[in-house]
């Protein structure tokens, strides 16, 4: 079961670096705001991509090292490049 604290804004603004720490670890972190609710928690960026999503990240960044990229300067050639794929 995952911790979760409950804290004010004032108090979140007061602590921050003590609350992502605690995030860090795996506990939630709720944050009152007059009526709004914010949460705060740690996210695995290993996991944020499925595993077909990241072979196309690194085969993008393969082909960018190798030079394989279109540089586009102006808007103008932006939707010239877009519209001719």
């Amino acid at each position: 079961m995952v911790n979760t604290i409950e804290i004010t804004s004032s108090e979140f603004r007061q602590n921050q670096k003590k609350f992502f720490d605690l995030a860090a670890k795996g506990t939630s972190v709720i944050i009152y705001r007059g009526k709004e609710l914010f949460k705060i928690s740690h996210v695995d960026t290993k996991k944020v991509f499925d595993d077909e999503t990241m072979k196309q990240i690194e085969e993008s960044l393969k082909e960018a090292a190798r030079g394989e990229v279109t540089v586009c300067k102006t808007y103008e050639d932006s939707i010239k490049h877009l519209n001719s794929l």
